[in-house]
């Protein structure tokens, strides 16, 4: 487990699954029986064409082939003469990577950048409900990256350096418009107002940074942390896990925030602090409250929707003292089915 400082450093917007599309190149395929020569006079009337997919009957890629593996074949005496009537399996990548169109930007870059130096700059191909749609270049996927991690730079909030409401509107959509099931927690913490105003805005914003901090270091791989502004945050967890990632909050900020209070308060339980109406009153030490709306397949339509299931459970999460999680049973009247 990282400690509040090291997670603050590690605190960094990810790049995470985004909902625009490649911009894909798009050579027409061959088969496995196409003539490798075939191949070859195509490389040489289109300067352009970089690789060329191989795929069977049913659409599906078995294979690519690069202009740089075909003029290495057909680069010796006599090559031609001697390739004449092979397939284009003697010049085939038999192993290429091959991801569907909705796959995960990272997973995509972390695959191409881990092949060796032979295969550093093919292109990686595409499908669409196993067909080939196109296929993918390094400079495109550069191209794409960069400017995700633009967007994400201009929207992460500067306070807890995570997605804001655009990137967070976004995730929520795109995992919907892939039909995955997922758990939206909306994170609250409570009796921070008052935290904030007598102690200091200074110590409120490391208040804010410490609770970026555990849900970056709980959240998984396939996990989503967002900030919304102030005190509130959002996390989407994956359903089968969820539950025990969000006591793992619980627990970490029950252990942190008590240590951000004065001795004497800790030892009160509660601080003494003026209301908005200038009265001395009692305020709890912080806790948080966790509104959770699952996400099943079809079940919504938009993130607007969930939210506003989202904002009617944290009101009851509100109502709750200490920490809370409070699950949504309810089934919306307008659910979307796929």
């Amino acid at each position: 487990m990282m400690n509040a400082t090291q997670r603050q450093l590690a605190s960094q917007p990810q790049i995470q699954s985004e909902a625009s599309r490649f911009e894909l190149e798009s050579p027409e395929p061959v088969q496995l029986l196409t003539l490798a020569v075939d191949v070859l006079n195509q490389f040489s009337r289109d300067d352009t064409i970089m690789a060329i997919p191989v795929i069977n009957e049913l659409l599906q890629p078995v294979g690519l082939i690069t202009r740089r593996k075909t003029l290495a074949v057909f680069g010796h005496k006599f090559s031609y003469e001697l390739n004449s009537r092979k397939t284009v399996e003697i010049i085939m990548e038999k192993q290429p990577l091959i991801f569907d169109s909705g796959s995960d930007i990272e997973a995509i870059s972390r695959a191409m950048t881990k092949r060796d130096s032979m295969h550093a700059f093919d292109p990686a191909i595409m499908t669409l409900n196993g067909e080939y749609c196109g296929l993918l270049s390094v400079i495109t996927l550069l191209k794409r990256m960069t400017d995700i991690r633009i967007e994400l730079a201009l929207d992460s909030n500067p306070l807890s350096r995570l997605p804001g409401n655009n990137s967070i509107n976004q995730e929520v959509d795109h995992r919907l418009q892939q039909n995955k099931s997922f758990m939206l927690c909306y994170i609250d913490i409570d009796s921070f107002k008052a935290f904030n105003d007598y102690y200091g805005y200074e110590r409120g914003d490391r208040v804010i940074q410490v609770v970026a901090g555990i849900l970056k270091d709980v959240s998984g791989s396939n996990d989503f942390v967002g900030h919304i502004g102030g005190d509130d945050f959002v996390m989407l967890l994956e359903a089968d896990n969820w539950r025990s990632k969000a006591e793992l909050i619980l627990q970490y900020f029950s252990t942190e925030s008590i240590l951000m209070y004065q001795a004497e308060d800790r030892e009160r339980g509660y601080i003494i602090a003026e209301s908005r109406q200038g009265q001395q009153l009692h305020f709890d030490l912080m806790s948080l409250s966790m509104a959770v709306v699952p996400c099943e397949s079809g079940l919504y339509s938009s993130h607007i929707a969930i939210a506003e299931v989202a904002c009617e459970v944290k009101h009851q999460a509100k109502h709750q003292a200490g920490n809370s999680i409070v699950v949504n049973r309810r089934i919306p009247q307008t659910s979307v089915h796929s």
